[in-house]
């Protein structure tokens, strides 16, 4: 009898325990706040980017010590999209809702902009100095359609 008691105690301890050493809950993703400041980072990374390049190359640096900050870029450029999910909408920033409402327009943005800078990223590696200037080119002007179209211009600054 004694040892029935301790098999039913044991277990009954042992099944509270189980209950009570619940695997802890799978971290959840970034807050739609930490997206957008994520993003926001982003952009403006790569706008420096764009200007170290552009300067760097009209001073003759090596082509071949651009291809770092051109490959970031590109990797960034190629997952711009997932930047901006549908949780993110209406929360400050600049961007305009065609972002949300007007997705395959946005999203083929977002590839020109791709496509533009990973051939940024292949020219540099390649030391092509037509192809980098052609490249950085497009890859200016894919942002500034992406942005004409889908960002809100920043506040004009008291003159």
């Amino acid at each position: 009898m004694n040892i029935a008691r301790l098999v039913i105690a044991g277990s009954l301890l042992a099944s509270g325990y189980a209950a009570y050493a619940k695997p802890a809950a799978a971290p959840s993703g970034p807050s739609p706040q930490e997206v957008v400041a994520a993003r926001q980072a982003g952009m403006d990374m790569a706008a420096s980017t764009l200007i170290l390049l552009k300067n760097a190359s009209t001073n003759g640096a090596p082509l071949k010590s651009l291809a770092f900050p051109a490959g970031g870029m590109a990797k960034f450029a190629a997952v711009l999209p997932a930047l901006f999910p549908e949780s993110t909408k209406g929360l400050p920033g600049r961007a305009k809702p065609g972002v949300w409402a007007d997705r395959a327009g946005f999203e083929a943005k977002a590839a020109e902009f791709a496509s533009a800078a990973k051939a940024l990223a292949a020219a540099a590696a390649a030391e092509d100095k037509p192809a980098f200037d052609a490249a950085l080119a497009s890859t200016g002007m894919a942002c500034k359609g992406c942005h004409d179209t889908y960002q809100v211009p920043p506040p004009a600054k008291p003159g």
